[in-house]
């Protein structure tokens, strides 16, 4: 039995990743059409969001790792992938934080 190349994990995780990040776009969806209460959506949306950030951070590990796998499109695509996951959650916690800090000013 083969073990999966660092490359396939870190594919895997940033598709993963993706689902749950569409599946938290699904729940946004629904609760703007109040087909969800917002309850459901903060704590359903919550936790699929650290689940992509969980996912994208392990994802990336294994991408890095990868690095000295044969080139392949599943390699190109995790790596990608997870990038723009990790990037899209340190921007979104910057402008959280300086947001947070303008309240007090």
């Amino acid at each position: 039995m083969n073990t999966p190349s660092h490359s396939e994990k870190g594919f895997k995780y940033a598709i993963i990743a993706v689902v749950c990040f569409m599946l938290f776009l699904l729940f946004k969806v629904l609760a703007a059409r109040e087909i969800i209460s917002i309850d459901t959506y903060t704590y359903g949306g919550g936790f699929l969001m650290i689940l992509v950030v969980i996912a994208s951070l392990i994802g990336f590990f294994f991408s890095i790792r990868g690095l000295k796998d044969p080139n392949s499109m599943k390699k190109t695509i995790g790596i990608v992938v997870n990038a723009i996951l990790i990037v899209l959650f340190v921007i979104t916690t910057i402008v959280n934080a300086i947001d947070f800090s303008n309240s007090f000013s």
